[in-house]
């Protein structure tokens, strides 16, 4: 009964959204993420667009659905980041500065949440809240396994 319950339920999300759901946020109950996702809005950055400056204070929290992004510090390249990888993420969670500069290297298609109304949206929905922390860390664990 769940199984059904769960392709109906993955039915009436877009195709970014299933791969999402599949990719970054499977662990997370399917109507909390689908409740998630409307909070934010699709953007499509254009290739070569600063998303993020060292030691800023950044709005928003982002999630690639679509390019690649490179992550630098004092000129040096940290990372690359791929479709399901979170983009701002350490500074939502922290309330601190950036910790280094996002830059987009093709066109790059984003969900981006405005981070006054996700935390908002989080302080009332703690379940939410409890799961995101979780993304957020498996995130984070495959972020350091590829830098390994």
């Amino acid at each position: 009964v769940s199984v059904l319950y769960y392709e109906k339920l993955t039915l009436n999300l877009g195709e970014h959204e299933k791969r999402m759901l599949e990719i970054t946020f499977s662990r997370m109950n399917p109507i909390h993420f689908k409740k998630l996702v409307r909070l934010g809005a699709m953007k499509v950055v254009p290739e070569n667009t600063s998303l993020i400056k060292e030691k800023t204070h950044i709005n928003e929290l982002m999630l690639i659905t679509k390019g690649l992004v490179k992550i630098t510090r004092n000129e040096k390249v940290l990372a690359y980041l791929k479709d399901g990888r979170f983009v701002g993420e350490m500074s939502f969670m922290s309330g601190e500065t950036t910790t280094a500069n996002c830059d987009t290297l093709e066109e790059t298609e984003m969900i981006v949440w405005d981070k006054t109304v996700l935390t908002e949206f989080l302080k009332k929905n703690e379940n939410i809240k409890k799961e995101l922390n979780d993304v957020f860390s498996e995130d984070l664990i495959k972020k350091l396994v590829a830098d390994g």
